[in-house]
């Protein structure tokens, strides 16, 4: 915190300690990082995570149209073909 800010909060009675606890934390949801697996016409086949277990994985018709699915994370894949995705 600069300068000119703890004066202002000092002028006000308050010390950046107090404003912190004053301030609700931010949520930052957890993240991780997928690697996708895609045949040969870009359609992604799994999502692989850094371990090396399949996350999600999914079986296709000739068209692009999804047959099977396995989502044991509850994932959110939308996309199918290249330049599609599913609404």
């Amino acid at each position: 915190m600069s300068e000119e800010s703890r004066r202002w909060l000092a002028s006000c009675g308050l010390t950046v300690e107090q404003m912190q606890n004053q301030m609700d934390p931010v949520y930052t949801p957890a993240r991780k990082i997928h690697l996708y697996h895609c045949d040969h016409r870009g359609l992604p086949l799994a999502l692989i995570s850094t371990e090396g277990a399949t996350a999600w994985c999914a079986e296709y018709d000739e068209w692009g149209n999804l047959l099977n699915e396995e989502n044991p994370h509850q994932l959110q894949q939308l996309i199918r073909l290249p330049g599609q995705q599913y609404e």
